[in-house]
């Protein structure tokens, strides 16, 4: 279908943007003319993901920028390399994240530790770094990607459950502090959808079919749609929209 052009003369910072939803998201983003800083710790996937957005018709440009979201220093970096390369910084898609696997009673203590630091603090990080050029913008987006996980619970992921939620209510203050600013924070929970992450899980036998059946719209998501909708909550289209925390996951938490 043909894409609208709302991001024509603006730029973002995706995080995570290597593989899975991240290059999905930079991919839309880029295909509606957003010129885009990407970061993450796999210089070869980043690499490839600009290339990706390069290789598209018409598109915003992209910029590659190997960076930790668990240092302070490494985000700083890249949201201000949007001011350098591209003059501006008018949204911030926080989306990297890590899971570990095991119950509370079994889980490891580094374990627990790593999750939080990038899903929760690692977000906390790529907020903090993106307001400034946000306010100098006079204003923009944020989305943060919690997770179905973050509305519900699951006895095997409690890290990261606590992260996921833990963004709900980082999203709300942030939305409350930015307000004043023209800046809209927004957290997109995805529901089960392939990629990287999930293929642990979908290696488990029957857990896709099992999962399936649970799910209103009878399949499982697509990067794609996830995509779609944090272009959304970045775009003017959602100018009205702010602390809130939107479910993709073709109706099942509707259904739970």
């Amino acid at each position: 279908m043909d894409r609208l052009r709302r991001f024509e003369g603006r730029c973002g910072w995706i995080t995570g943007a290597a593989s899975g939803l991240g290059r999905a998201i930079a991919l839309r983003m880029a295909s509606e003319g957003a010129d885009l800083v990407l970061s993450d710790v796999d210089g070869g996937g980043l690499e490839e993901t600009v290339a990706l957005v390069g290789a598209g018709n018409g598109g915003g440009d992209a910029v590659a920028e190997v960076a930790d979201v668990t240092s302070t220093a490494d985000c700083r970096r890249a949201a201000e390399r949007a001011g350098a390369e591209f003059g501006r910084l008018d949204f911030a898609v926080a989306n990297a994240g890590i899971v570990r696997i095991g119950p509370v009673e079994h889980v490891a203590e580094d374990d627990w530790s790593a999750v939080l630091d990038v899903d929760l603090h690692g977000v906390w990080r790529t907020a903090r770094a993106a307001l400034p050029g946000l306010k100098r913008a006079g204003g923009g987006a944020m989305v943060l990607m919690s997770s179905v996980e973050g509305l519900t619970g699951n006895m095997m992921l409690p890290a990261y459950c606590a992260a996921k939620t833990g963004l709900l209510g980082l999203c709300r203050s942030l939305a409350h502090e930015g307000g004043a600013h023209g800046i809209r924070a927004n957290c997109v929970n995805p529901g089960y959808t392939s990629t990287a992450m999930t293929e642990p899980f979908d290696a488990l036998p029957g857990f896709r079919d099992t999962m399936v059946s649970k799910i209103p719209l009878g399949r499982v998501g697509s990067p794609e749609d996830i995509a779609g909708v944090v272009a959304f909550l970045c775009s003017d289209d959602a100018r009205y929209v702010t602390g809130q925390a939107l479910a993709v996951d073709g109706g099942y938490t509707a259904v739970l």
